[in-house]
């Protein structure tokens, strides 16, 4: 009799913890059911990775000590290599490297990435500081740069150039802005939580180069929400990774692709038109126009509204469901004001469509 008894509670005590189990599925399954889901998409360095940065700013807790640290050695690391690059690019556009400054670039060519780090103070070492100053002084450096749609060039290479005495200096520690013009390139999924207007909001950053889109199917499954960053100034530039293959061509074919996807035909589409500063720099410089580019392009070279309607006009024409809402911003990513007036317009738009959406407005 005492057996039987203990084999009634054991089975009840399973119940209960089964019963505990499936309240605990539920609740979890209602969160979820809360949570908004954000899927930010776009070519490789189209600028996505910056405004997910600008999100974690403007509704996360501030960069840690350790992640500041963390980011000195990336600023350290891309200064040396966009130098390097600009080096290189020297024989690209068939300039050569001033006499004077010969040496400075002969030391920086043979230096590994790394090099730039010193070790025991993990600041930058004070050579690689001093070469890129001296180089960055030569006024066919910065000529060189200017034609840097030739070649491969980080966006913020003159950026930190020109914030070398800073950089280079003992003890330094990034800026936000610092850290919003770092360039790691994105590879897997990155995942980020927020509070939004009392609603979370989860964002994934997707890798955009071509090897690692093949992950976003994994994203795919109930995103409420979509952005898709294009860097809109990249009409005359090639890829990283296949320099046959224009940009914007790459990125006008990827949105194509996406906004035509079954797999979002739930989602809200946010199109971010990005750098927007350097596409007006190209345009009113005629550094590149757009008739040379684009034979549809009927409006004069030279004038940057007419070029900037026929950038909108390329994407929204390729979104075949009219039927779905499609918000559209023009943006300077690494422009925190702008980027945070921007990007808190498109959560109160996407957010109030959603909640419309389920009855709760």
């Amino acid at each position: 009799m005492g057996c039987g008894q203990s084999i009634d509670a054991d089975a009840a005590a399973q119940n209960q913890h089964s019963k505990a189990i499936d309240e605990e599925l539920k609740r979890a399954r209602a969160e979820e059911a809360k949570t908004v889901k954000c899927l930010m998409l776009g070519a490789g360095e189209s600028g996505k990775s910056t405004l997910v940065k600008q999100m974690r700013l403007m509704y996360a807790h501030p960069y840690t000590e350790r992640e500041r640290e963390e980011y000195r050695e990336i600023v350290f690391l891309n200064s040396l290599q966009s130098m390097q690059a600009v080096l290189r690019g020297f024989e690209v556009v068939q300039l050569l490297i001033p006499h004077t400054v010969r040496p400075a670039a002969e030391y920086l060519i043979s230096l590994a990435s790394e090099d730039a780090i010193d070790p025991s103070s993990h600041n930058m070492v004070p050579q690689v500081r001093d070469a890129i100053i001296a180089l960055w002084a030569e006024p066919t450096t910065k000529q060189v740069v200017a034609l840097s749609s030739r070649f491969q060039l980080n966006d913020s290479a003159s950026y930190f150039f020109d914030a070398m005495p800073r950089v280079g200096a003992r003890n330094y520690v990034p800026t936000d802005q610092d850290i919003l013009r770092t360039r790691v390139r994105s590879t897997g999924i990155v995942e980020e939580e927020y509070q939004v207007r009392g609603q979370k909001l989860r964002v994934f950053d997707v890798g955009g180069q071509r090897s690692e889109r093949k992950k976003w199917i994994h994203c795919f499954e109930n995103v409420n929400v979509l952005v898709f960053v294009a860097a809109i100034s990249e009409y005359d530039q090639v890829l990283f990774e296949d320099q046959s293959v224009n940009r914007l061509q790459e990125a006008t074919m990827l949105w194509e692709s996406i906004a035509g996807s079954r797999w979002f035909e739930r989602s809200a589409f946010v199109l971010m038109l990005n750098k927007i500063d350097l596409f007006a720099n190209k345009i009113i410089a005629l550094k590149s126009p757009m008739s040379a580019y684009f034979d549809d392009f009927d409006g004069p070279d030279g004038d940057l509204e007419s070029a900037t309607i026929y950038m909108k006009q390329k994407f929204i024409n390729l979104n075949r469901r009219k039927d779905r809402g499609l918000y559209v911003h023009l943006t300077c990513a690494t422009d925190t004001e702008q980027a945070r007036v921007i990007i808190a317009a498109m959560m109160d738009q996407v957010l109030t469509r959603l909640l419309s959406e389920v009855g709760l407005m």
